[in-house]
């Protein structure tokens, strides 16, 4: 199979924690007047960094990542400051068995190890948003274990970081169509940390699904249409989902079924970017590398290229 490579795009930004904030008297007042803390992006992964010279775990991701700041290089773009990110990440937690391909000799290592690759991450900043671009090479990536110790290490300053999915203007939207919707009730998680949230397994009380492929339910399945051509937002269409829906106040989760071309796939609510979220790069990127053989400026290209494509749809704009 030949290797897949996306680029992800989600719009960040920094705001007070809520909830087990060990700063929430100092920050009272800020959090009263709905005031955003005074943190660029600059001053997070600086934090970050030095955080993650060695190690982080992450805890309900079951992976680690590690950046240093040899990994990180800073340019200017116009009035747009930007970042390359190149952490090295992976699985944690399990025993491994490296072999060696040339001589077939096996290194096996416990389960206090970690297997971790070199991923890439373009930040863009501007005075009114930052953006981070995420590559993917099939279904690996790195922005999970990354939120995730983000969060962790921003905890302490009384700050969580959000990341909101921007989801392509483009006809990849055409060849994914959603045909089945289960609402559900979830126990509720009474923590306001993200990363005690992140991938953490939820215990379902209730759930009623909706088949979108039937001509009953086409109400839903234009709502589900919408969203994903980013005319409303994911949350407003949930919230018009449980309106048409009589007697679903209470549901407070849902999973998604999708058609890609043939085959189905099944997803969490909050996991679209696994689908409708990416911009796929693989030919861009494969001939190009053929070309010039430097592999992180042809990405870097394609990323840069991403961005100026986003702010000039519009695309960044929409909240």
């Amino acid at each position: 199979m030949a290797r897949v490579d996306t680029l992800t795009a989600y719009r960040c930004k920094f705001s007070y924690l809520q909830r087990n904030n060990p700063l929430i008297e100092e920050q009272r007042e800020d959090i009263k007047l709905g005031k955003t803390p005074e943190f660029s992006f600059s001053d997070f992964i600086a934090l970050y960094c030095e955080n993650a010279v060695d190690i982080l775990v992450g805890k309900n991701t079951d992976r680690a990542i590690s950046l240093s700041k040899e990994s990180i290089t800073t340019r200017s773009l116009g009035n747009i400051r930007s970042w390359y990110i190149s952490p090295m990440a992976g699985k944690q937690g399990q025993p491994m068995t490296v072999v060696k391909q040339t001589t077939g000799k096996r290194y096996s290592f416990g389960a206090d190890s970690a297997a971790l690759y070199n991923y890439h991450i373009f930040v863009y900043e501007d005075d009114d948003s930052i953006i981070a671009v995420f590559h993917r090479q099939n279904s690996s990536g790195c922005k999970s274990v990354f939120l995730e110790t983000a969060n962790s290490i921003l905890k302490a300053k009384g700050v969580k970081m959000e990341m909101d999915l921007i989801i392509p203007l483009s006809d990849e939207a055409d060849d994914v169509t959603a045909t089945k919707i289960t609402l559900q009730y979830v126990e509720p998680n009474d923590s306001s940390d993200i990363a005690d949230n992140l991938r953490k397994k939820k215990k379902i009380i209730r759930d009623i699904g909706l088949n979108l492929e039937a001509q009953e339910n086409s109400v839903f399945a234009g709502i589900m249409r919408n969203m994903q051509l980013r005319k409303i937002s994911k949350e407003v269409a949930f919230a018009q989902i449980k309106t048409e829906l009589k007697n679903a106040e209470e549901f407070n989760d849902a999973e998604v079924q999708f058609k890609v071309g043939r085959r189905s796939k099944k997803l969490p609510w909050n996991e679209f970017e696994h689908i409708v979220g990416v911009h796929d790069i693989s030919e861009e990127l494969h001939a190009a590398y053929k070309r010039s053989n430097n592999f992180v400026e042809e990405l870097t290209k394609l990323s840069d290229n991403y961005y100026n494509d986003m702010k000039r749809s519009g695309m960044i704009d929409y909240e």
